[in-house]
């Protein structure tokens, strides 16, 4: 059991580093359209790419650890993330720094394994509690990520914040080379038209999309805000690098007060309960920051109420959705990463597009969180409502 906490704890710092080295780069990307004389639309188009780059392979890659199995396909996958981010620090132009992010992006898609892992060695209580963490530590690099990335930035030069990025995905590939445990594997020939039968299984499975659903509307403000925050902060509001980390502390604070919370809540309130009262309290924070849209104060503090909310149910639904033993966990997490991740892409580029023709204002990016958090709500709630009966195991 040691060792698989350790694998846990070494996961987590690959996953961290692997989202951080997108949000790092996030207050230094003014600095690198500005180097390459690219338009500002490029700062978010960087995170679309990363986010596609994990698309790319997802599919492919979870028949793939079924065969070789998924020690083998994490460990790939990191190795792999610390090419990549070479690519990147050592970019010349635009085009090539555009094409290291949509490579670099490729080693997320291998995180979906370790959560594959994660649910197959460990119990309800103990994989809600571990997943809230690893959940919540990818989503709070945008926390940590922008302090990193702002001090390097303000100090030396963008390039540096990927050298970090070598260095901590390094310390992982470490870690879990001596502690990913092995698991089964399959001997039989790869059949494409299996894998195609299986994954519509999975896809018509219950449970499957509706939680997919909730899990992407929820999630779809706080992806807005990592994509759209510089232009807000930065660009529109004209505000220090200081600032922009201050406001990004607040508004992914609450993911690490949700983190510490899921700890004691898991097992005492039913797993519908967690789901439905963690969706209410992300659209009060949502309509919050739209009424105090013209305060980037209280943008900040609404979306630290709902990043607070999303925390909290977010591991719960992960766990309900992989937790038919009858269907491969690997192409479940697969397929799950797959729809999510082009749905952020396509989403962040409507925001984009959509606060651009306002330039950025405050009341057009909380309008857009706005609606997506609605959609959340009603979809979520019928996901709480169809779980009632799922007790912990």
């Amino acid at each position: 059991m040691r060792n698989l906490y350790l694998f846990a704890f070494f996961l987590v710092i690959y996953e961290f580093t692997a989202y951080s080295a997108n949000d790092m780069i996030m207050p230094g990307m003014i600095e690198v359209v500005k180097q390459f004389n690219a338009p500002i639309s490029y700062v978010a188009l960087s995170l679309s790419l990363y986010m596609l780059g994990e698309c790319a392979i997802q599919l492919w890659l979870g028949p793939l650890a079924e065969k070789y199995g998924k020690r083998k396909a994490i460990l790939y996958g990191n190795f792999s993330f610390l090419i990549f981010t070479l690519i990147i620090a050592t970019s010349t132009s635009i085009e090539q720094f555009m094409l290291g992010r949509w490579l670099q992006g490729s080693g997320m898609a291998f995180i979906a394994m370790g959560y594959a892992l994660i649910h197959e060695k460990f119990n309800d209580k103990n994989a809600v509690r571990i997943i809230a963490i690893m959940g919540n530590v990818s989503i709070l690099a945008p926390l940590i990520g922008p302090l990193i990335g702002g001090v390097i930035v303000s100090v030396s030069n963008w390039h540096y914040v990927f050298v970090l990025s070598l260095i901590l995905g390094s310390i992982s590939l470490i870690g879990l080379y001596r502690y990913a445990p092995e698991s089964n594997t399959n001997n039989d020939q790869m059949n494409f038209r299996k894998i195609l039968i299986h994954y519509r299984e999975i896809a018509y499975s219950a449970n499957f999309m509706q939680g997919v659903c909730s899990i992407l509307f929820a999630a779809m403000p706080l992806l807005i805000w990592i994509g759209i925050a510089p232009n807000l902060i930065l660009y529109n509001l004209k505000l220090s690098y200081s600032k922009f980390i201050i406001y990004q502390m607040i508004a992914i604070g609450g993911l690490s007060v949700s983190s510490l919370v899921i700890q004691f809540l898991a097992g005492k309130w039913e797993l519908h309960q967690l789901i439905r009262r963690g969706c209410y309290i992300s659209l009060g924070g949502i309509i919050l920051s739209l009424i105090g849209s013209q305060s980037i104060n209280i943008i900040a503090i609404g979306i630290f109420i709902y990043s607070f909310g999303l925390g909290l149910s977010n591991g719960s639904i992960i766990r309900i959705i992989m937790s038919n033993k009858n269907l491969s966990q690997s192409m479940t997490a697969s397929l799950m990463t797959f729809i999510q991740t082009l749905a952020f892409a396509l989403g962040i580029e409507l925001s984009d597009f959509f606060c651009n023709k306002f330039n950025y204002s405050g009341f057009s990016f909380t309008f857009a969180c706005t609606i997506f958090a609605i959609i959340a709500t009603l979809v979520t709630r019928k996901f709480a409502k169809a779980n009632e009966s799922r007790n912990w195991q």
